[in-house]
């Protein structure tokens, strides 16, 4: 089962920033060095001495946690023999997080307040603007010139407005999406330090290890788009309310594969950490491209109207002056 059951379930469980995830990544330094030391251990004692140690008993401080029948001077040599390869390995994962978590979710944040303030200044300009006045005042305007006027402009104030209104929420639940992408990226990553972690200092982690699945895929929301008063549009995007909270509540998240960490050879364990570092990118990958897929389903057919032949089409987005019938003022 994931972690997590809705978007909003994960957002309610803060994981940890990008700075203590690397701050728990570089504690695995020294971890690392005696894993190496253990695994080169074998081979850099046969290579000094192939007919056996001659050091009869151990030394009161070993430089290890174990005895090396080797000296001082020997069991340093390894020592520093190890230490640039468990700092690969840390600042491999440092790279990693680095790559993933790579939007601040602060300024998404922003930018999706900014939008939903424009999107109430939209709905605003149909109050404060007495948009209904101007097209009273328009009613008394005759002729063709006046017909022209009302059909391509004035007919079409409240709708057009609505519908930017409309898309300037579309682009700030965008943001507030893509910063809970950015969110999930970061309960990703906790669970795999915290595995990694295990791996390190206990030995292999296995595919059984209490690990806890990678939250998975944004779900496809199929609802229409609508604006009041007018016909509602398909579109694969929920999310032209002034609000996400219903779709947070109930969009569920679907598990991933659990990622393997179960070699006892570091250089082995590096490579399996890594291709879960690769196995986060898709999912992210994936959720990112289905967002672009659906917000842009809806910029879409908004452009399809406003490049309409048909007037009346293209004022629901962009109020045309010269009216349904082409007549220049």
């Amino acid at each position: 089962m994931p972690k997590f059951d809705t978007f909003q379930s994960m957002q309610d469980d803060q994981p940890p920033s990008k700075d203590e995830l690397k701050e728990m990544v570089a504690r695995f330094g020294e971890p690392l060095q005696m894993l190496y030391v253990r695994s080169r251990y074998d081979a850099f004692f046969n290579e000094r001495y192939p007919t056996g140690s001659t050091i009869q008993n151990p030394r009161e401080n070993w430089t290890f946690d174990f005895d090396t029948r080797m000296t001082a001077a020997e069991e340093e040599e390894l020592r520093a023999l190890c230490w640039p390869l468990a700092t690969n390995f840390v600042i491999d994962m440092m790279v990693g997080i680095d790559n993933l978590v790579d939007k601040d979710e602060g300024d998404l944040d922003a930018l999706a307040a900014d939008l939903r303030q424009l999107a109430v200044s939209y709905e605003g300009a149909m109050t404060d603007a007495k948009l209904t006045i101007v097209q009273d005042r328009f009613e008394s305007w005759h002729g063709d010139a006046g017909s022209a006027i009302r059909e391509g402009y004035s007919d079409h104030l409240t709708r057009s407005t609505q519908t930017h209104s409309a898309m300037a929420n579309a682009l700030a639940n965008a943001a507030q999406l893509d910063s809970l992408i950015v969110m999930k990226v970061r309960h990703h990553l906790d669970g795999l330090v915290r595995t990694a972690g295990t791996a390190i200092d206990n030995g292999p982690a296995g595919p059984n290890l209490d690990f806890e699945p990678i939250i998975g895929w944004l779900t496809f929301i199929g609802i229409m788009v609508s604006t009041p008063g007018g016909p509602a549009l398909p579109a694969a995007v929920g999310w032209v309310g002034s609000t996400i909270k219903t779709i947070l509540s109930e969009l569920p998240l679907e598990q991933a594969d659990e990622p393997t960490m179960d070699s006892s050879d570091p250089d082995e364990l590096r490579d399996q950490v890594l291709a879960a570092f690769d196995q986060v990118a898709e999912v992210v990958k994936a959720d990112r491209e289905k967002l672009a897929e659906d917000l842009v389903t809806a910029f879409e057919e908004r452009a399809a109207l406003t490049g309409s032949d048909d007037a009346a089409e293209s004022s629901r987005v962009i109020p045309n002056p010269n009216g349904v019938n082409g007549i220049a003022l």
